[in-house]
């Protein structure tokens, strides 16, 4: 597949992902909101890393925090961290089984979420801990579906 179109594919789930995480849901639902972007960014850390950088989950992580009106910039920057570890492991945990790859994703998810909880800190809009770490244990459990959903998406339109 051509080259744009193979951005254009990413940029789409990368989209997806972040009305997903917009999408409204009961206030008991809240707490467990899965991580989606992420999540569909470190897929295509892994899958296409020449496609997927630190630059591309940036720029999602600008949109994503418009989206939300977050502090400008705080999912940009915990978002090109969790990018840049995946993109500097992705030969390895290609070959990992799922598993194994969940906690890779697992232990990066925290990351990520320990520099949101940090600027948060700053910006004096901390919340309970539950908050921060309940969407990790729900987006570790959705890696595989999310995993297997994508890798479908990228063989069926050739993205490498």
């Amino acid at each position: 597949m051509t080259g744009l179109r193979s951005y254009a594919i990413i940029a789409a789930t990368l989209l997806a992902a972040i009305l997903l995480s917009v999408l409204p849901l009961p206030h008991a639902d809240l707490l467990a909101r899965p991580l989606w972007l992420p999540l569909v960014a470190g897929y295509w850390c892994l899958a296409a890393p020449r496609r997927m950088g630190i630059f591309t989950a940036w720029g999602a992580g600008l949109l994503f925090d418009a989206a939300v009106a977050s502090p400008f910039g705080e999912h940009a920057l915990a978002l090109s961290v969790f990018a840049y570890m995946m993109s500097r492991y992705h030969l390895r945990i290609r070959n990992l089984p799922i598993g194994l790859q969940m906690l890779f994703v697992a232990a990066n998810l925290l990351l990520y979420e320990f520099l949101i909880f940090w600027i948060n800190g700053l910006t004096s809009k901390t919340g309970p801990i539950l908050f921060y770490g309940l969407p990790i244990l729900v987006s570790t459990a959705l890696w595989p579906a999310v995993f297997f959903l994508l890798r479908r998406l990228r063989r069926r339109y050739r993205i490498h």
